[in-house]
């Protein structure tokens, strides 16, 4: 390594203490070196999450990460997400929340006092440090930047900080032009940037390789993939191919993967075949390897 290189290293860790920001080596790979799992909710005879098979499923599948929504009504209700808890920290599964804003819905109880949440999601992080960071969705997206301004996230960012300064808050974004980047910078640890295109991957590795130029080490880009249809696009799943392909691109260009609506089923599937084939002792050339960043 360059003395020049070194040299920009120390300033970043200069400005990151001066600014109360965290360095980037503690939040690169926040998100592990597998892809993490944001999987269909697996509910009880009562529709509530039924946190113990989770979390067998979880184990048994070899997935070390794992989100939750924090919505309106179980099973992802904020009694769910307290549930799941105490049993994905026994298991040494790490979680992260994901809030939601008004255009798809609410987490209650405290609605789109995001700062509020951040704040009682750190004092909850504390007691349980799997709770390795919070995701608010669609913050570029439906309007929601005119709510999501650079002072509103900055002050999410610190409300978190200042009660668990290892509390992570990564929001999602669908585009990252400089603008965005501008916005974001200093006030996230990362972002996880959505590629919406669940039919083919053409024009994916120059997206998560723009992305990545573009936040010119700020932040973290983690790679968001589907493994389900959306309200956009509700004809079909995507096949399986698509889903090694962009799990793929996302493991070699971007910092790490969540895959959506993964079905983690006791009985194999092929959206969960294919996602196991990056998880250690998979097939893959990445399993196991995934985010480390572009090449």
């Amino acid at each position: 390594m360059t003395k020049s290189i070194w040299g920009r290293l120390a300033v970043v860790a200069l400005l990151a203490a001066s600014l109360q920001l965290p360095a980037l080596a503690a939040v690169k790979h926040a998100m592990g070196s597998i892809p993490c799992s944001w999987s269909v909710p697996i509910q009880d005879k009562d529709h509530k999450l039924d946190v113990a098979a989770t979390i067998r499923l979880l184990k048994a599948n070899h997935f070390t990460c794992y989100v939750q929504p924090i919505e309106e009504k179980p099973p992802m209700s904020f009694d769910d997400f307290n549930r799941l808890l105490p049993a994905a920290q026994a298991a040494g599964i790490e979680v992260w929340p994901v809030l939601i804003p008004h255009t798809e819905g609410y987490s209650l109880p405290y609605r789109e006092d995001f700062v509020r949440w951040m704040k009682v999601l750190a004092r909850l992080s504390l007691n349980y440090p799997v709770l390795r960071g919070v995701n608010i969705d669609d913050t570029d997206a439906g309007g929601n930047d005119k709510l999501f301004t650079r002072s509103y996230l900055c002050e999410i960012y610190r409300a978190g900080r200042a009660v668990n300064s290892h509390l992570l808050f990564i929001p999602t974004i669908y585009d990252l032009d400089p603008p965005e980047a501008e916005r974001l910078a200093g006030c996230v640890d990362g972002v996880w940037l959505w590629w919406t295109n669940i039919e083919q991957n053409n024009g994916l590795r120059a997206f998560l390789r723009d992305g990545k130029v573009i936040a010119d080490g700020r932040f973290p880009v983690y790679s968001g993939v589907y493994a389900h249809s959306t309200s956009w696009h509700k004809q079909g799943f995507p096949k399986p191919k698509i889903l090694r392909e962009s799990t793929t691109l996302g493991c070699t260009y971007s910092d790490g993967v969540i895959v959506w609506q993964l079905p983690l089923t006791a009985e194999e599937n092929p959206m969960l075949q294919v996602v196991k084939e990056f998880l250690p002792g998979g097939s893959s050339p990445l399993a196991g390897a995934c985010g480390k960043g572009m090449k």
